[in-house]
Protein backbone atom coordinates (compact mmCIF):
# COMPACT_ATOMS: atom_id res chain seq x y z
CA UNK A 1 0.00 0.00 0.00
CA UNK A 2 1.26 3.46 -0.90
CA UNK A 3 0.66 6.00 1.88
CA UNK A 4 1.65 9.66 2.12
CA UNK A 5 1.54 11.29 5.54
CA UNK A 6 1.21 15.06 5.75
CA UNK A 7 2.54 16.33 9.08
CA UNK A 8 5.68 15.20 10.90
CA UNK A 9 4.34 15.82 14.40
CA UNK A 10 3.62 13.22 17.07
CA UNK A 11 0.84 11.22 15.40
CA UNK A 12 2.22 11.62 11.87
CA UNK A 13 5.66 10.41 12.90
CA UNK A 14 4.23 7.52 14.91
CA UNK A 15 2.11 6.31 11.99
CA UNK A 16 4.98 6.71 9.50
CA UNK A 17 7.35 4.67 11.67
CA UNK A 18 4.88 1.89 12.45
CA UNK A 19 3.43 1.55 8.95
CA UNK A 20 6.77 1.60 7.10
CA UNK A 21 7.63 -1.97 6.04
CA UNK A 22 8.21 -4.07 2.92
CA UNK A 23 4.50 -4.16 2.07
CA UNK A 24 3.86 -0.43 2.54
CA UNK A 25 5.56 2.43 0.72
CA UNK A 26 5.47 5.37 3.13
CA UNK A 27 6.30 8.95 2.21
CA UNK A 28 6.32 12.00 4.45
CA UNK A 29 5.27 15.29 2.88
CA UNK A 30 7.28 18.25 4.19
CA UNK A 31 7.85 21.85 3.19
CA UNK A 32 10.61 22.59 0.68
CA UNK A 33 13.98 22.81 2.36
CA UNK A 34 13.17 20.18 5.00
CA UNK A 35 13.89 17.11 2.85
CA UNK A 36 17.29 16.17 4.26
CA UNK A 37 16.44 13.93 7.22
CA UNK A 38 14.97 10.65 5.98
CA UNK A 39 15.27 8.73 9.24
CA UNK A 40 12.32 8.95 11.61
CA UNK A 41 12.17 7.58 15.15
CA UNK A 42 9.55 6.44 17.62
CA UNK A 43 10.78 6.00 21.20
CA UNK A 44 9.30 3.80 23.90
CA UNK A 45 6.81 1.88 21.75
CA UNK A 46 6.24 -1.07 24.10
CA UNK A 47 9.73 -0.49 25.46
CA UNK A 48 11.47 -0.26 22.09
CA UNK A 49 13.01 2.48 19.98
CA UNK A 50 12.07 2.03 16.32
CA UNK A 51 13.92 3.77 13.50
CA UNK A 52 12.82 3.75 9.88
CA UNK A 53 13.90 5.44 6.68
CA UNK A 54 11.06 6.85 4.59
CA UNK A 55 10.79 8.85 1.41
CA UNK A 56 10.65 12.59 2.07
CA UNK A 57 8.66 14.55 -0.54
CA UNK A 58 7.44 18.13 -0.95
CA UNK A 59 4.78 17.54 -3.60
CA UNK A 60 1.73 15.31 -3.21
CA UNK A 61 1.30 12.62 -5.87
CA UNK A 62 -1.45 9.96 -6.00
CA UNK A 63 -0.98 7.45 -3.15
CA UNK A 64 -3.61 4.92 -2.08
CA UNK A 65 -4.10 6.92 1.11
CA UNK A 66 -3.16 10.40 2.20
CA UNK A 67 -3.07 10.70 6.01
CA UNK A 68 -3.61 14.24 7.28
CA UNK A 69 -1.68 14.59 10.55
CA UNK A 70 -1.35 18.37 10.62
CA UNK A 71 -3.05 20.68 13.11
CA UNK A 72 -6.74 21.40 12.53
CA UNK A 73 -6.05 25.04 11.64
CA UNK A 74 -3.71 23.95 8.80
CA UNK A 75 -6.38 21.99 6.93
CA UNK A 76 -7.88 24.99 5.14
CA UNK A 77 -4.58 25.62 3.38
CA UNK A 78 -4.50 22.05 2.04
CA UNK A 79 -8.00 21.87 0.57
CA UNK A 80 -7.10 23.14 -2.90
CA UNK A 81 -4.28 20.58 -3.19
CA UNK A 82 -6.47 17.75 -1.90
CA UNK A 83 -9.35 18.59 -4.25
CA UNK A 84 -7.04 18.21 -7.25
CA UNK A 85 -6.22 14.61 -6.32
CA UNK A 86 -8.31 11.44 -6.36
CA UNK A 87 -6.63 9.71 -3.43
CA UNK A 88 -8.48 8.54 -0.31
CA UNK A 89 -7.94 10.80 2.72
CA UNK A 90 -7.66 9.81 6.40
CA UNK A 91 -8.01 12.74 8.83
CA UNK A 92 -6.48 12.66 12.33
CA UNK A 93 -7.38 16.13 13.61
CA UNK A 94 -8.70 17.11 17.03
CA UNK A 95 -12.14 18.69 17.15
CA UNK A 96 -15.09 18.47 14.77
CA UNK A 97 -14.32 21.51 12.62
CA UNK A 98 -12.12 19.53 10.21
CA UNK A 99 -14.88 16.97 9.66
CA UNK A 100 -17.46 19.66 8.93
CA UNK A 101 -15.11 21.61 6.67
CA UNK A 102 -13.90 18.71 4.54
CA UNK A 103 -17.31 17.18 3.93
CA UNK A 104 -18.39 20.48 2.37
CA UNK A 105 -15.35 20.65 0.09
CA UNK A 106 -14.44 17.08 -0.89
CA UNK A 107 -16.40 14.05 -2.11
CA UNK A 108 -17.53 11.99 0.91
CA UNK A 109 -16.46 8.78 -0.82
CA UNK A 110 -12.81 9.84 -0.49
CA UNK A 111 -12.95 10.83 3.19
CA UNK A 112 -12.30 8.88 6.37
CA UNK A 113 -11.39 9.77 9.95
CA UNK A 114 -9.15 8.30 12.62
CA UNK A 115 -10.09 8.80 16.26
CA UNK A 116 -7.48 7.68 18.79
CA UNK A 117 -6.80 7.92 22.51
CA UNK A 118 -3.12 7.02 22.11
CA UNK A 119 -0.68 9.32 23.90
CA UNK A 120 2.26 10.47 21.79
CA UNK A 121 4.61 13.45 22.08
CA UNK A 122 6.74 15.17 19.47
CA UNK A 123 10.39 15.44 20.50
CA UNK A 124 11.53 17.14 17.32
CA UNK A 125 10.60 16.95 13.63
CA UNK A 126 10.64 13.28 12.66
CA UNK A 127 11.08 12.05 16.22
CA UNK A 128 8.24 11.15 18.60
CA UNK A 129 7.74 9.28 21.85
CA UNK A 130 4.90 6.85 22.55
CA UNK A 131 3.28 7.81 25.87
CA UNK A 132 0.42 5.37 26.33
CA UNK A 133 -2.14 3.16 24.64
CA UNK A 134 -5.80 3.92 23.97
CA UNK A 135 -8.69 3.20 21.62
CA UNK A 136 -8.37 3.69 17.86
CA UNK A 137 -11.35 3.79 15.51
CA UNK A 138 -11.45 4.61 11.82
CA UNK A 139 -14.40 5.03 9.50
CA UNK A 140 -15.49 6.53 6.21
CA UNK A 141 -17.71 9.59 6.07
CA UNK A 142 -20.02 7.54 3.81
CA UNK A 143 -20.44 4.87 6.50
CA UNK A 144 -19.09 2.05 4.31
CA UNK A 145 -16.95 -0.49 6.16
CA UNK A 146 -15.59 -2.52 3.25
CA UNK A 147 -12.88 -2.04 0.66
CA UNK A 148 -9.99 0.35 1.21
CA UNK A 149 -10.94 1.33 4.76
CA UNK A 150 -10.94 -2.30 5.86
CA UNK A 151 -7.57 -2.86 4.18
CA UNK A 152 -6.13 0.24 5.92
CA UNK A 153 -7.44 -0.97 9.28
CA UNK A 154 -5.68 -4.28 8.71
CA UNK A 155 -2.39 -2.45 8.02
CA UNK A 156 -2.76 -0.38 11.19
CA UNK A 157 -3.48 -3.48 13.28
CA UNK A 158 -0.47 -5.25 11.79
CA UNK A 159 1.63 -2.22 12.73
CA UNK A 160 0.80 -2.76 16.43
CA UNK A 161 -2.16 -0.40 16.94
CA UNK A 162 -5.46 -2.08 17.82
CA UNK A 163 -7.84 -0.46 15.33
CA UNK A 164 -11.52 -1.05 14.55
CA UNK A 165 -13.60 0.12 11.58
CA UNK A 166 -16.93 1.71 12.57
CA UNK A 167 -19.96 2.82 10.55
CA UNK A 168 -20.76 6.22 12.08
CA UNK A 169 -17.33 7.74 12.62
CA UNK A 170 -18.85 11.20 13.28
CA UNK A 171 -20.14 9.97 16.65
CA UNK A 172 -16.59 8.90 17.50
CA UNK A 173 -15.19 12.25 16.35
CA UNK A 174 -17.59 13.86 18.80
CA UNK A 175 -16.50 11.42 21.53
CA UNK A 176 -12.84 12.40 21.08
CA UNK A 177 -13.77 16.09 20.88
CA UNK A 178 -15.49 15.84 24.25
CA UNK A 179 -12.43 14.11 25.72
CA UNK A 180 -10.09 16.74 24.26
CA UNK A 181 -12.32 19.58 25.44
CA UNK A 182 -12.03 18.22 28.97
CA UNK A 183 -8.39 17.14 29.29
CA UNK A 184 -6.47 19.52 27.06
CA UNK A 185 -7.40 22.99 28.35
CA UNK A 186 -7.23 22.01 32.03
CA UNK A 187 -3.85 20.29 31.63
CA UNK A 188 -2.50 23.09 29.42
CA UNK A 189 -3.62 25.99 31.60
CA UNK A 190 -2.33 24.32 34.78
CA UNK A 191 0.87 23.12 33.04
CA UNK A 192 0.55 19.49 34.15
CA UNK A 193 0.95 16.06 32.55
CA UNK A 194 -2.24 14.03 32.15
CA UNK A 195 -1.70 11.98 35.32
CA UNK A 196 -1.91 15.10 37.50
CA UNK A 197 -5.51 15.52 36.40
CA UNK A 198 -6.42 12.85 38.96
CA UNK A 199 -5.82 15.45 41.68
CA UNK A 200 -9.23 16.44 43.14
CA UNK A 201 -9.03 20.18 42.40
CA UNK A 202 -8.17 19.53 38.75
CA UNK A 203 -10.33 16.44 38.32
CA UNK A 204 -13.51 18.31 39.19
CA UNK A 205 -12.75 20.89 36.50
CA UNK A 206 -12.15 18.18 33.90
CA UNK A 207 -15.41 16.48 34.90
CA UNK A 208 -17.46 19.69 34.66
CA UNK A 209 -16.32 20.33 31.09
CA UNK A 210 -16.77 16.68 30.12
CA UNK A 211 -20.34 16.53 31.41
CA UNK A 212 -21.20 19.87 29.79
CA UNK A 213 -19.73 18.88 26.39
CA UNK A 214 -21.46 15.49 26.58
CA UNK A 215 -24.83 17.11 27.27
CA UNK A 216 -24.41 19.49 24.31
CA UNK A 217 -23.65 16.54 22.02
CA UNK A 218 -26.66 14.59 23.26
CA UNK A 219 -29.01 17.60 22.94
CA UNK A 220 -28.16 17.97 19.23
CA UNK A 221 -28.74 14.28 18.57
CA UNK A 222 -25.26 12.77 18.73
CA UNK A 223 -25.31 9.13 19.84
CA UNK A 224 -22.07 8.78 21.76
CA UNK A 225 -20.65 5.26 21.34
CA UNK A 226 -18.87 5.20 24.72
CA UNK A 227 -19.22 7.02 28.04
CA UNK A 228 -16.94 10.07 27.63
CA UNK A 229 -16.23 10.43 31.36
CA UNK A 230 -15.13 6.79 31.66
CA UNK A 231 -12.88 7.28 28.63
CA UNK A 232 -11.42 10.46 30.13
CA UNK A 233 -10.54 8.50 33.27
CA UNK A 234 -8.98 5.72 31.15
CA UNK A 235 -6.90 8.15 29.10
CA UNK A 236 -5.67 10.03 32.18
CA UNK A 237 -4.58 6.68 33.64
CA UNK A 238 -3.09 5.17 30.46
CA UNK A 239 -1.25 8.32 29.35
CA UNK A 240 -0.31 9.64 32.78
CA UNK A 241 3.16 10.81 31.72
CA UNK A 242 1.97 12.45 28.51
CA UNK A 243 1.80 16.18 27.95
CA UNK A 244 -1.32 16.82 25.93
CA UNK A 245 -0.87 18.50 22.56
CA UNK A 246 -2.26 21.80 23.82
CA UNK A 247 0.32 21.98 26.60
CA UNK A 248 3.08 21.11 24.14
CA UNK A 249 1.86 23.91 21.87
CA UNK A 250 1.93 26.43 24.73
CA UNK A 251 5.42 25.37 25.78
CA UNK A 252 6.70 25.66 22.22
CA UNK A 253 5.06 29.03 21.63
CA UNK A 254 2.77 27.58 18.94
CA UNK A 255 -0.87 28.28 18.21
CA UNK A 256 -3.23 25.98 20.14
CA UNK A 257 -6.31 24.15 18.86
CA UNK A 258 -8.56 25.55 21.60
CA UNK A 259 -10.82 27.27 19.06
CA UNK A 260 -11.19 24.11 16.97
CA UNK A 261 -12.10 22.06 20.05
CA UNK A 262 -13.83 24.07 22.80
CA UNK A 263 -14.55 27.00 20.49
CA UNK A 264 -16.48 24.82 18.07
CA UNK A 265 -18.48 23.27 20.93
CA UNK A 266 -19.30 26.79 22.15
CA UNK A 267 -20.50 27.86 18.70
CA UNK A 268 -22.74 24.80 18.44
CA UNK A 269 -24.07 25.36 21.97
CA UNK A 270 -24.84 29.02 21.29
CA UNK A 271 -26.62 28.16 18.03
CA UNK A 272 -28.83 25.74 19.96
CA UNK A 273 -29.29 27.90 23.10
CA UNK A 274 -27.39 25.44 25.29
CA UNK A 275 -25.23 26.16 28.33
CA UNK A 276 -21.47 26.11 27.68
CA UNK A 277 -20.05 28.13 30.59
CA UNK A 278 -17.27 25.68 31.51
CA UNK A 279 -16.05 25.42 27.90
CA UNK A 280 -16.18 29.23 27.69
CA UNK A 281 -14.26 29.59 30.97
CA UNK A 282 -11.33 27.55 29.71
CA UNK A 283 -11.40 29.04 26.22
CA UNK A 284 -11.00 32.43 27.90
CA UNK A 285 -8.22 31.12 30.16
CA UNK A 286 -6.17 29.67 27.32
CA UNK A 287 -6.69 32.75 25.16
CA UNK A 288 -5.63 34.98 28.07
CA UNK A 289 -2.15 33.40 28.09
CA UNK A 290 -1.74 33.27 24.32
CA UNK A 291 -2.93 36.75 23.36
Amino acid sequence: MKITIIGAGAIGTMLAVLLANKENKISLLVKKGNESNREITLDNFHGETIRKRVEIINKLDEPDWCILAVKSYDIEGLIVTLKKRKTSILCCQNGIRTYNLLQKEIDKKRLAYMVTGIGCSKIETGKAEFKGSGFTFIGKFSGRTEGRIKELSKKINEAGIACRVVENIFNYVWLKTIINSSINPVAAYNKVVNGRLKEPNLNIQVEKICKESSLIAQKIGIKLPLDPWKEVINIIRNTSNNKCSMLQDLENGNRTEIDSINGEIIRIANTNNLNCKYNQEYLDKIESITS
